[in-house]
């Protein structure tokens, strides 16, 4: 009899991390088109700024633009993109790949978006802040219950307090712990984010709201 409590208590953890991660690990990945974009765009138009290249810069600004106009075609938008990739500096070469993600997040293309991403997260050429932002929009796109692990493991570098991207790095992997079925590994992790008061309001406010879904 109490094997089959256990099993049954187990089954019952197993569905609440589902539910869980259904609820905001999903709503994680909903934004994750939107802070590409965000950064791609506002980390281009320094570029832009700065580049002594102003014909790139000019290019990059017009494959942008053409890329986040939902009345484009993808493949114009791609293409334009594509000459910016084969032609730019590294810079250029990583907003390119961004943009090229966030088309396809657009067009429900998961897997296209990841390889994009993949392709600046593996360019040691390539500034690391953005191969940073490449490795934790790779999380909020490809996470499952499978490869929680695998990327937990890669966000860990990245979530540390001196990374732009710690307090992104930290929520992923927190949620990523609850993806694996793990909920007890994530409640420090949140704990930490709800009370930490230099955190972004909104990821302060998310994981008191999860800490109270799981009990804590």
């Amino acid at each position: 009899m109490v094997d089959i409590f256990q099993e049954v208590e187990e089954d019952l953890k197993r569905e609440r991390s589902e539910e869980l991660w259904r609820k905001y690990g999903k709503y994680v990945i909903g934004v994750a088109a939107a802070i590409v974009l965000g950064v791609a765009g506002r980390e281009g138009w320094k570029t832009y700024e700065t580049s002594t290249s102003i014909e790139n810069g000019t290019r990059l600004a017009n494959a942008v633009e053409l890329a986040q106009d939902s009345a484009t075609d993808e493949d114009a938008a791609l293409a334009a993109l594509d000459a910016i990739i084969a032609d730019g500096n590294a810079d250029f070469v990583a907003l390119g790949h961004f943009q090229k993600a966030a088309v396809y997040l657009r067009a429900d293309a998961t897997p296209s978006a990841i390889s994009e991403l993949e392709a600046i997260a593996g360019n040691s050429d390539i500034d690391q802040v953005y191969r940073d932002l490449a490795v934790v929009q790779i999380a909020m796109n490809s996470a499952s219950a499978e490869n929680a692990q695998d990327l937990i493991t890669r966000l860990e570098p990245i979530a540390v307090p001196e990374n732009a991207w710690y307090y992104s790095a930290r929520e992923m992997i927190a949620l990523l712990h609850i993806a694996g079925d793990e909920v007890e590994a994530a409640k420090p992790l949140l704990t930490e984010i709800a009370d930490d008061n230099s955190a972004p309001a909104g990821m302060r406010a998310r994981a008191s709201e999860i800490l109270k879904a799981v009990g804590a």
